[in-house]
């Protein structure tokens, strides 16, 4: 059977030339702005993971800091402003890169340091980390720590605080003044706060040394009444009132043998540097105390560290302030600040 002729012509027939050449542009122009929206949405999703992961790694850090704070029993650093120095030591301030300090300050370096917390138990013994004694208040004299029976932690300090062999945290600038562990007593290392005097406030006796804190420099004898523990006072529930000599603290037969150990957070360049007891010997010298301490970083690209001692009248409990600034590629920054208070979560 024979074939339109017209049908056959229209069957054979492509396209010419031109129209593949529009054709060709059509599909250009459109893979064109295909392409545009995809980079688009690429940028706007890393745009997004940048911003995500700035505020996940300063959430964390943050997160740590007051952690410590809300698990500690003693803020160590910031000091409170002492009336004789001419800068602020209550807060401690620090940018990346470095600008002039704040007003009234002659360096702003930001730290924060508290004792570890009495809770901790991360070798899972059933004794806190920081009970150096591994002693209690055995108040039936059983000779066993039975439920109810508390740990008794940094009860017998040491004249060197935190037993590292410098004056005030080792390696630490305490008082704010641009030096670090420096010194004019006749035994630096029992200069806990850096200012010049040994054990010149001691427990429960008040800003002493008018330097604006409260027993931040405790002496060997932490009170200074000459008696084991508290005078008149059977503090190991013995039955036995002062017995032993000073500065036997805790009256257990044994002076300076629970001392701080600090959690420090500080910068090192952009930085934030978290310091962490050690309970093991770090720097081979036989020995473990203050001296053996690991270090971690905890956030990098961090523009601002802004810690402030929050003073409080009437002896309620102690606030800290934490602002942390976080910046990445030079166009995120992300900031966070939270008032905790010192010992809320215990």
């Amino acid at each position: 059977m024979s074939r339109h002729p017209a049908t056959s012509v229209l069957r054979q027939r492509g396209l010419s030339l031109h129209e593949l050449l529009g054709a060709l542009a059509v599909a250009s122009l459109l893979m064109a702005g295909l392409g545009g929206l995809v980079g688009s949405a690429l940028g706007l999703q890393d745009e997004g993971q940048t911003s995500n992961s700035l505020a996940h790694d300063a959430s964390f850090a943050l997160t740590r800091m007051t952690e410590s704070v809300q698990n500690s029993q003693r803020l160590l650093l910031p000091l409170a402003d002492n009336p004789g120095t001419g800068w602020q030591e209550h807060v401690r301030v620090q940018t990346v890169p470095a600008s002039p300090p704040e007003s009234g300050s002659t360096l702003a370096t930001a730290v924060l340091a508290v004792t570890l917390s009495p809770r901790q138990d991360l070798d899972g013994d059933g004794w806190a980390d920081a009970n150096n004694d591994r002693d209690f208040l055995d108040r039936n004299q059983n000779g066993v720590r039975d439920p109810g029976e508390a740990e008794r932690i940094d009860e017998d300090v040491f004249s060197d605080n935190t037993r590292d062999g410098a004056p005030g945290i080792i390696g630490i600038d305490d008082d704010g003044d641009g030096s670090v562990d420096e010194s004019s007593a006749a035994d630096p290392a029992r200069d806990n706060d850096e200012q010049g005097n040994s054990g010149d406030d001691p427990l429960g006796g008040g800003d002493q040394d008018g330097d604006g804190s409260d027993d931040e420099d405790l002496p060997s004898d932490v009170n200074l009444d000459q008696k084991p523990g508290l005078a008149g006072i059977d503090d190991d529930f013995d039955g036995n009132i002062d017995e032993g000599s000073p500065p036997d603290d805790d009256e257990d037969g044994t002076a300076d043998e629970d001392g701080f150990e600090p959690v420090v957070y500080y910068l090192d360049g952009d930085q934030l540097i978290e310091r962490w007891p050690a309970f093991s010997d770090q720097n081979g010298d036989g020995l473990v105390d203050g001296r053996d301490y690991t270090e971690s970083v905890l956030a990098e690209g961090v523009t601002l560290l802004r810690i402030e001692r929050v003073p409080l009248a009437g002896g309620r409990s102690q606030l800290v302030d934490i602002t942390l600034t976080l910046a990445r590629d030079g166009e995120h920054s992300i900031s966070l600040n939270q008032r905790v208070r010192l010992g809320g979560g215990l």
